[in-house]
């Protein structure tokens, strides 16, 4: 066991300074990547079956260090092995064996938050990270049950309202100093590490922010590290610093935009750009904060600052997506000129992108093209943006097939983009009713194994350590093994190996598909209880070697898609909708009200439950078809329900009443909508000056329309929420 261990961290170590060599037997062709991760993969199965052999139970408040530097090294070099989602599912269950074998790990608890992160698993992350912060002392009952009740109230996307939080004060350096009487008092007996609490922390944040868009959450993560970053930080590297405060000012960011109290949200939205400074005077290399830093100004209506930091960030990392979409933004803001150099801006930005097979930057390459089809239709009409709104169509399917959630049982989408064939979909979308219900038992069968499948065929990463199984027992007996009994003596850490190899450009389908088959027919046992699994000898592991299952090909597939797959269908549902409430729109102002009817119908039927905007275009569609008036808002009520504060729904019902001249209900509602998530619409705040106009409230008449002729010079064509929040 012991030449094990030193095998796995000196092989880990020579590949990492680039002096690994291949095996013996092995053709000098061969991939370096992939024969590593095969022979890391054997080490550390091998290992893992001889030390749980040896290792007892755990008593209370004991440590099995040799189960914790295991688990420490196969996370260390997972990030060398591991490459796809199933090798995390595999290495999650690793976790849960260890756990067995330790007595509240912080360690494993630590690794296993960021596996379930990785996995997109949200509610199971939630629950690892909270255990993790009582385990080290970071949290306790008291504070679970004081951080339920706050001064204010912040509304998450679910229409939800959350108590936040009193934010704890700053520490100077005299109150770091000494003993301390709250966060900080580590009760952890395997001594974690300040580094590795504050990463977990930042990560917490990110999810918060960017996955669950939980600001209270993120803030409550960004104070505990705060504090404990303060009473730690003559420990700490300049570069945590400059991460964490980053991570600090995004979350404040985000509670800013959705805390809707008037005289609470502008103390946030300072904060959040006070910590972003921060982490500029510490590191002003950073481009990620200069782009954080550019979000924050540009939501705060500072254009001009916004214009130079996100410049600063363009200039370092030119190929940054969402810094270019940002950049066109803040440029489409009247205050910087027209929209001519917008749309330049877009097309340079477009030319400077290199897209990458990764799901979330495909969206954001989807809502930069809706983008540039907006500022079209500004500068030449709809016909030109219906032309470009076709092309999005075609595109669309880069982010319309998500392998995970094919199994949530979720409607078709409609894809097409040829707007002359309109009148026809209605037709066709009857027939796909049909026949969806004879392709639904073999979506279900088929949709199990394409989470697998459909990354390593559609890129040119490394295979994985799972995927690889088989092709270990190419190399080490030039046969594919026929099964579990067909066993073969003799283990070889560092000797030959046989060279007979199969034609390269056959094998990474080969693998896959016989990593695949192979799944469901895993054990589900750990590895210590399997029958004649004895480790008297090296010799005697010798059969788990030759017909090798990896250590991180896991025993069981979910499926049920995770709450990431849920999410990311969400998002592509909303897009598509999004996509067709564009071209009605567009044919709204081209007086094709039949056709906008037809796009509207086809938004409707990818996205009605979640979109309010299906029903707030349908509304303005009624209204311009000069329908009754109720009927139009009746549309916008839906609109609301869906969604109880949705800005634009609220804005057009306003303007339904204004034209009934039932002025009491809409001033009710602009009133409500300007001093909620609304505060920053422009023709909100001047239908409301209006409206004091017409009552003689002359102060309050001017004092509007000059806040909306502020807002309306820097409001960017689409609003910046569509960016992504941390990056």
């Amino acid at each position: 066991m012991t030449l094990t261990r030193h095998a796995i961290r000196f092989t880990s170590n020579i590949y990492r300074n680039g002096r690994y060599i291949l095996p013996a037997g092995c053709a000098p062709d061969d991939d370096e990547r992939q024969m590593f991760i095969i022979e890391q993969s054997q080490l550390h199965t091998v290992y893992e079956k001889m030390l749980y052999q040896q290792v007892p139970m755990p008593k209370a408040g004991q440590i099995n260090k040799s189960v914790l530097d295991f688990v420490d090294q196969l996370a260390s070099d997972f990030e060398l092995i591991g490459t796809t989602t199933q090798d995390l599912r595999g290495f999650k269950e690793v976790l849960d064996r260890a756990s067995q074998r330790t007595f509240n790990s912080p360690s494993i608890t630590r690794h296993l938050f960021h596996a379930l992160y990785q996995l997109g698993e949200y509610e199971e992350a939630e629950y690892a990270l909270r255990s993790y912060l009582y385990l080290v002392g970071l949290i306790s009952y008291g504070w679970e049950e004081a951080h339920k009740h706050g001064n204010a109230l912040a509304i998450d996307q679910q229409g939800i309202s959350m108590a936040i939080p009193t934010a704890r004060p700053d520490l100077s350096d005299e109150n770091t100093k000494g003993e301390h009487d709250s966060i900080g008092d580590i009760k952890n007996v395997e001594g974690e590490k300040i580094p590795n609490m504050l990463q977990v922390l930042m990560s917490a944040i990110k999810m918060y922010c960017n996955d669950l868009a939980k600001s209270v959450e993120a803030v409550e993560m960004a104070e505990i590290a705060k504090e404990l970053y303060q009473k730690n930080k003559q420990h700490l590297t300049a570069d945590i610093a400059a991460s964490l405060y980053r991570a600090i000012g995004v979350a404040y960011g985000l509670l800013g935009c959705q805390t809707f109290d008037p005289e609470v949200r502008p103390t946030y939205h300072e904060k959040a750009l006070s910590y972003l400074k921060q982490s500029l005077e510490i590191n002003n290399h950073s481009w990620e904060t200069y782009y954080q830093l550019a979000l924050q100004q540009a939501e705060m209506h500072d254009i001009g600052q916004a214009i130079q930091s996100i410049t600063r960030a363009l200039q370092v990392n030119s190929s940054h997506l969402p810094s270019w979409h940002l950049l066109t933004l803040i440029v489409s803001c009247p205050v910087q000129g027209d929209f001519k150099q917008a749309l330049k801006t877009c097309e340079i930005g477009l030319q400077q992108i290199e897209l990458k097979d990764d799901h979330d930057e495909s969206e954001q390459f989807m809502l930069f093209q809706m983008t540039r089809t907006w500022l079209l239709y500004a500068l030449n009409g709809p016909e030109s943006a219906l032309t470009s709104s076709e092309i999005l169509f075609s595109s669309f399917g880069k982010i319309a097939v998500i392998p995970e959630a094919s199994q949530s049982g979720c409607h078709d989408m409609v894809l097409s983009g040829s707007f002359g064939n309109l009148s026809e979909l209605q037709g066709q979308r009857r027939n796909n009713n049909r026949e969806r219900s004879s392709s639904s038992a073999s979506k279900e069968n088929n949709s199990k194994s394409n989470e697998l499948t459909a990354p390593s065929l559609r890129t040119g990463r490394a295979r994985s350590a799972s995927n690889l199984a088989s092709k270990a027992s190419i190399t080490s007996t030039g046969l594919l093994s026929d099964g579990a009994k067909n066993h073969h003596h003799g283990l070889h850490l560092f000797g030959s190996r046989s060279t007979s190899r199969k034609d390269k450009g056959t094998d990474s389908l080969q693998n896959s598909i016989n990593g695949n088959a192979s799944i469901q027919s895993l054990p589900i046992e750990p590895y210590d209880m399997k029958v004649n699994n004895s480790v008297g000898s090296l010799q005697s592991i010798s059969p788990s070697v030759t017909s090798f299952q990896s250590i991180l090909q896991p025993s069981h597939i979910p499926t049920k898609p995770s709450a990431r797959a849920v999410l990311r269908r969400q998002r592509s549902e909303r897009i598509l909708s999004d996509l067709w409430l564009l071209t009605a729109q567009l044919f709204i102002k081209l007086g094709k009200l039949d056709e906008a009817k037809k796009a509207v119908e086809e938004a409707e039927h990818v996205d009605w439950t979640n979109n309010p905007m299906v029903w707030c275009i349908l509304g303005k569609l009624l209204l311009v078809s000069k329908k009754d008036i109720e009927e139009t808002q009746a549309a916008f009520d839906k609109a609301l329900v869906i969604d109880p504060y949705h800005a634009v729904s609220r804005l057009e019902l306003a303007k339904s009443y204004l034209l009934q001249e039932n002025d009491q209900m809409a001033e009710g509602i602009l009133d409500n909508l300007t001093k909620s998530n609304g505060w920053d619409c422009a023709e909100a705040w001047f239908l409301l000056g209006e409206i004091y106009k017409k009552t003689e409230r002359l102060d309050r008449t001017k004092a509007c329309l000059f806040y909306a002729l502020e807002l309306e010079s820097t409001t960017p064509i689409q609003p910046f929420s569509i960016l992504p929040r941390f990056i």
